[in-house]
């Protein structure tokens, strides 16, 4: 541990970091996403990657944090730096737009943290996390919900939860491929990561309605997630929308384990855990890695509209094996990570449902519900994000020019690599992931079959292969040209994105806002009042030195006038 103590005076000034078990598994997604990020941005100039390596810094030292200012300084500085990568192309008025968004909400959400944590450090006399979960049990019950509710606006904002979510579909799109791998990757669970360390030590034992609140909000979010990016036609905004939806999986699982905590289900709540530590593992090998993919295929077809995509298979001869198996993770498709996380969640409220308590199976339902519904979106987007993109004819008249192996095919091989091996074999990281789970809630977490039913998994597809073959290879095939209504056959004709969502668009039309979300028209009008404020206000600048002066001493004196 490292500790620079202040004097009992400035005691809210200790900057104290060290390790926790809670926080290993976020460190562990750090690390396999961070060496792939850097490797990708090699091609970026010196001044993008140096951005990175602070940005993963900022991150790393908000997980290491174990006090009130070491906490609020590292999270301040990697919402800096995460505004400086959003607003990277800032000469485009989308991104200005996207950074005014962001930057925002990032404020906002970073008061509502400032003021849970003063509450508990207030209530327990001290500001380090030691002392805080030490008094923890002691804090009166109408604080310590006003404390939970303030930690989930300002960490579930951050993190794109539904309803805060509306910052999220621009602010990443609008960030360089590497910057939105650590964004989406990381940044995101590290928000989780508060959320958790506010739940399960700062402020616990939270409510169990709260925690049941979280697992349905979580759901009903990633199912909300899932069908907005089902309906989108920018790869770039696809993945942010599949962000949103994983952030809600993510919540959702944590809202279980508060939940069956309060109810005294400790091996619902290690399973829980679990199930969010490998989720989070997951999603930020699996994002990042479409990320770094998505930015590939900009490089190469110089958009990131599937209407003008297509054929890219052939140009992108590394690159898109490898963002074939992002996209079966991000549709949960057995061989990779995506599947087992999604078992182990769904095993975790399957318990639920036959735990004896009522609320908590009533939720439970609703949550799996929720996620089968975003499950089978996911696998309907991710299908039109590989289909359209890669496959059939080039929809544009752009030459992409044929791919090269270079650092970044490294970067998403490596990322591929993690994706299968820890999909196939989970077990891999379960038993240091067990041993976090036991270090948080005091309960070994049960693994059940996992290992053999994704194995088991894994051979179904391959089976299919060598089937399809044989029967293939047995019986001849007749081989007839495209018919069009007899019009003639051209790049036009194939199916476009927009085609493929329709009747998604058409089934949900019901349940959808019109043309845009009220919360984006909520976030437009207050983004629009500054913007007319500040317009204002410009009439002090008169670009005078002596009016400057003038304002200089105004201010002293105001300032001595109050100090008196």
């Amino acid at each position: 541990m490292i500790s620079l103590t202040a004097p009992a005076s400035l005691s809210m000034l200790d900057l104290t970091f060290a390790s926790t078990p809670l926080a290993l598994p976020f460190l562990a997604t750090l690390a396999i996403v961070v060496p792939a990020v850097l490797a990708a941005s090699l091609r970026s100039r010196a001044r993008e990657t140096l951005l990175l390596a602070v940005f993963a810094a900022t991150l790393a030292a908000v997980l290491f944090a174990r006090s009130v200012f070491a906490f609020m300084l590292a999270w301040e500085l990697m919402a800096l730096v995460s505004a400086m990568l959003v607003g990277a192309h800032f000469e485009r008025r989308y991104v200005r737009r996207a950074l005014l968004s962001y930057a925002i909400v990032s404020q906002i959400g970073a008061l509502c943290i400032l003021a849970a944590l003063a509450l508990l450090g207030a209530h327990a006399g001290a500001f380090t996390f030691d002392a805080i979960a030490r008094a923890a049990p002691s804090v009166p019950a109408p604080l310590r919900v006003t404390i939970a509710l303030l930690a989930l606006v300002g960490f579930g904002s951050k993190a794109g939860l539904v309803p805060m979510h509306f910052w999220l579909p621009s602010a990443h799109p609008a960030a360089p491929a590497t910057a939105s791998a650590l964004l989406s990757g990381v940044m995101l669970a590290v928000a989780v990561y508060g959320l958790a360390l506010v739940g399960l030590t700062l402020a616990q034992p939270l409510p169990a309605w709260f925690g049941i609140a979280l697992a349905l909000v979580g759901g009903l979010g990633g199912a909300i997630g899932a069908l907005y990016a089902s309906l989108q036609s920018d790869i770039k905004r696809i993945l942010a929308y599949s962000s949103i939806e994983n952030t809600g999986i993510a919540i959702g699982a944590l809202g279980l384990a508060f939940a069956a905590q309060a109810f005294g289900l400790t091996s619902i709540a290690a399973l829980a855990m679990l199930a969010l530590f490998f989720h989070v593992i997951a999603h930020g090998a699996f994002k990042s890695l479409l990320f770094l993919g998505a930015g590939s295929i900009v490089r190469a077809a110089g958009t990131s509209d599937l209407e003008h995509l297509g054929g890219l298979m052939r140009t992108l001869r590394f690159s898109a094996p490898f963002v074939l198996v992002g996209c079966a993770a991000a549709a949960a498709l057995p061989v990779t990570c995506g599947f087992a996380a999604e078992w182990l969640i769904v095993r975790g409220f399957v318990h639920a449902l036959t735990s004896g308590t009522p609320a908590l199976a009533v939720a439970a339902a609703v949550t799996i519900a929720a996620l089968a519904l975003a499950s089978g979106l996911a696998f309907a987007t991710f299908a039109k994000f590989f289909g359209i993109g890669m496959l059939g004819q080039r929809r544009s008249d752009h030459v992409a020019q044929p791919e090269r192996f270079d650092h970044v095919t490294v970067a998403l091989a490596w990322l591929s690599a993690i994706v299968v091996l820890i999909g196939i074999a989970p077990e891999l990281v379960m038993q240091q992931l067990g041993a976090a789970v036991q270090a948080v809630t005091g309960v070994q977490a049960d693994l059940g079959t996992l290992p053999h039913v994704a194995r088991i998994a894994a051979l179904a597809p391959v089976l299919g292969l060598l089937a399809t073959a044989w029967v293939a290879r047995s019986r001849s095939i007749a081989h007839q040209p495209t018919w069009t209504c007899g019009s003639p056959v051209t790049r036009r004709s194939q199916y476009t994105a927009t085609a493929f969502s329709q009747p998604i668009a058409r089934i949900f039309a019901v349940a959808m806002p019109s043309a845009r979300e009220p919360a984006i028209a909520f976030a437009r009008s207050v983004a629009a009042f500054a913007q007319r404020t500040a317009r204002r206000t410009r009439v002090v600048q008169g670009g005078r030195l002596r009016v400057y002066l003038a304002y200089a001493v105004l201010g002293a004196l105001v300032v001595f006038w109050l100090a008196r």
